[in-house]
């Protein structure tokens, strides 16, 4: 069949009217907290630019990393915000409130935790260490009832610094897990991410606890994955109209797409 002129003349407001009608995806940016010591934050710490740039290339961009330090002085520019701090513990963070006032400037929908290193260095029990962790989850879940928390079962510490360190840090990784399972809800979702299986103290770090090069790409591969689910989880996005704003409510989205058919359906006929 062939088009009479008025029809070929209307397929301009066809194409306008489709992208009223036609629903698009929308992802909402997700807040990310990097939380931790030294093996976070400190000079030789460019794991987070691996990741952020492997986030990139995955075309993972709905993120911001937040946090009141800045990235390290890596081979290109990045997203590096971060509460990583040197010499930093977890039992020190919890009995000075420190983590409260960070919450609340930097708002974050995920926390990515690695800490517990220099908790290991200081011979704090492991029962003190988890019990400073959970008292984190319920600051990070005041903070927000529907936080996403990943925290790392943290890389190995040669036996330099102390015979028994190695130990405790395999100690301290073994009762991980069970302690989030424990703490988990539906609502705030707890994962425990393993970077200490495969992690090579000679080889990977520069002085038995910091990650030299091959250190920073396997932290990196460590977390990419745990932090793609939660992100896709905290910013799947919503379907709006092409021509309505995200705050548009379904039943101006639907106004508009009856009009915009009946408009159609008037030109057409």
């Amino acid at each position: 069949m062939r088009l009479s002129a008025s029809h070929n003349s209307s397929y301009p407001l066809i194409v306008i009217l489709s992208a009223l009608i036609l629903p698009v995806w929308s992802q909402s940016t997700v807040r990310i907290l990097p939380l931790g010591d030294s093996i976070t934050g400190g000079p030789e710490s460019c794991w987070q630019a691996l990741l952020w740039r492997r986030l990139q290339q995955a075309s993972i961009t709905n993120t911001k990393f937040v946090g009141s330090r800045s990235g390290q002085q890596c081979d290109f520019e990045y997203d590096g915000a971060n509460e990583g701090h040197v010499m930093i513990q977890a039992t020190g963070i919890v009995s000075e409130g420190k983590l409260v006032p960070w919450l609340e400037s930097s708002k974050p929908d995920v926390v990515m935790m690695h800490l517990g290193t220099n908790d290991v260095l200081n011979n704090k029990p492991t029962a003190e260490i988890l019990q400073a962790f959970g008292t984190m989850v319920d600051w990070m879940r005041e903070n927000k009832k529907v936080m996403r928390i990943i925290v790392a079962q943290i890389i190995p510490l040669d036996s330099v610094f102390c015979e028994e360190c190695g130990e405790r840090v395999v100690r301290l990784n073994e009762a991980i897990p069970e302690w989030a399972k424990g703490l988990n809800t539906t609502e705030s979702v707890i994962e425990v991410v393993d970077c200490w299986t495969g992690f090579d103290t000679d080889s990977m770090t520069s002085d038995g606890v910091h990650p030299n090069n091959a250190g920073n790409e396997k932290v990196a591969e460590c977390w990419f994955k745990p932090l793609s689910r939660a992100i896709e989880s905290v910013g799947g996005g919503e379907e709006v109209s092409a021509a309505a704003s995200p705050g548009m409510g379904a039943g101006s989205k639907l106004g508009i797409a009856a009009v915009a058919v009946t408009v159609l359906c008037r030109w057409w006929w």
